[in-house]
């Protein structure tokens, strides 16, 4: 019995061991480029996973004073405890917001609701929403408006509904019809100087980058919409219910979809990451803020890239998850607020209007220098 004992044990820490060195590498995966290795990009997507298994051993060794292994899995841990605090950032919230602070609102509108008209006794409600935010900068991904007529949202309408924030640009995308505006938009309470389109070649995606005059400093402002994994509507349908109910044929046909889907985005998104993190160390506008849709994870090698020396708002003051995707339980934080560290940022926090599929994301960042 005692002998059974041990080799039970031998298993249980060697299982144990190889699902902390996964851990390991989940946590520093989003240091290397798809390119060299792409593997450890899944490992990064199922970061929460990993982390879940990994505290469940160390319960394990701890009720059975396994005190050794149990300090090996605490040290390891510690060593990843930015990972940790970058997926699950924990603060309280600023009641007190300083009066100089400026309101920021990312949404990714899926075309504000699929196009839905705007009235006053029947608004739409991702306008709406977005108008009761009452921010000083709004930055909009896959933006939808008819650009005549009056049967649907017309682009005419939603000028005038963001009429608080009167200076605005919208960068029509490929998908664009002389009928139907599609793209990306920026609408602020301060003169946008000028924008540009960076240059990478996507379908329906694409990243602005607009030079603002808030209060007599210039702020460069990047919006980005970065290269989606291009599920279908039954491929994600099918990881729905791979959810409800794993068997090995579910699991099999997510495997192949996400070979199929994501391996191409992965590689895409790296390069759209490359060409804005050069954007972002070439800027020259003492302050900077950078969002929008990633399309990645809190620990993915786009949003490490992109981030690189600025400062992740949720990570400063949200608290949780973030879940900012909304749709088919895929669980994931892919909507970001960067900025220069001579601003801060107070109360990021994800609303939950289920109008989009995702949901929108603001905070209030002061300048502090």
């Amino acid at each position: 019995m005692k002998y059974l004992a041990k080799f039970i044990w031998g298993i249980v820490k060697t299982i144990g061991f190889i699902a902390l060195f996964s851990f390991l590498l989940a946590s520093f995966s989003d240091r290397v480029s798809p390119y060299t290795c792409l593997p450890l990009q899944y490992l990064g997507l199922f970061f929460p996973l990993i982390l879940g298994i990994n505290v469940l051993f160390f319960i394990v060794f701890l009720i059975f004073k396994q005190w050794k292994s149990g300090l090996v899995f605490l040290v390891v841990f510690l060593l990843c405890s930015g990972s940790i605090h970058t997926y699950f950032p924990l603060h309280r919230k600023t009641e007190k917001i300083p009066d100089n602070c400026i309101k920021l609102l990312t949404y990714n509108v899926m075309r504000f609701d699929l196009l839905a008209k705007h009235e006053k006794k029947h608004p739409n409600p991702v306008v709406q929403y977005i108008i009761d935010q009452k921010a000083d900068i709004i930055c909009i991904q896959e933006y939808g408006a008819l650009t005549n007529g009056n049967h649907i949202l017309s682009e005419e309408a939603l000028i005038k509904a963001f009429s608080a924030t009167p200076y605005y640009y919208i960068e029509r995308l490929r998908p664009s019809t002389p009928q139907i505006s599609y793209g990306l938009a920026i609408f602020s309470k301060y003169p946008i100087l000028n924008v540009k389109k960076i240059p990478y070649d996507s379908e329906y995606n694409g990243s602005i980058i607009a030079e603002l005059n808030i209060r007599g400093k210039k702020v460069t402002l990047i919006n980005n919409h970065l290269e989606s994994n291009k599920l279908s509507g039954d491929e994600r349908t099918g990881y729905y219910d791979m959810t409800k109910e794993i068997n090995t044929e579910k699991l099999e046909n997510f495997t192949h979809m996400m070979s199929k889907r994501l391996t191409p985005a992965y590689k895409t998104r790296a390069l759209q990451a490359q060409l804005v993190d050069k954007i972002i160390r070439e800027n020259k506008n003492p302050y900077i803020i950078v969002c929008g849709d990633f399309n990645d994870t809190p620990i993915s090698y786009v949003r490490h890239k992109i981030k690189g020396d600025l400062e992740d708002a949720f990570v400063t003051s949200g608290n949780g998850m973030g879940i900012t995707f909304n749709r088919y339980r895929f669980l994931f934080r892919i909507d970001y607020i960067f900025h220069s560290k001579n601003m801060k940022a107070y109360n990021c926090t994800v609303g939950k209007l289920r109008n989009s599929d995702h949901y929108p994301v603001s905070t209030y960042l002061e300048f502090i220098e």
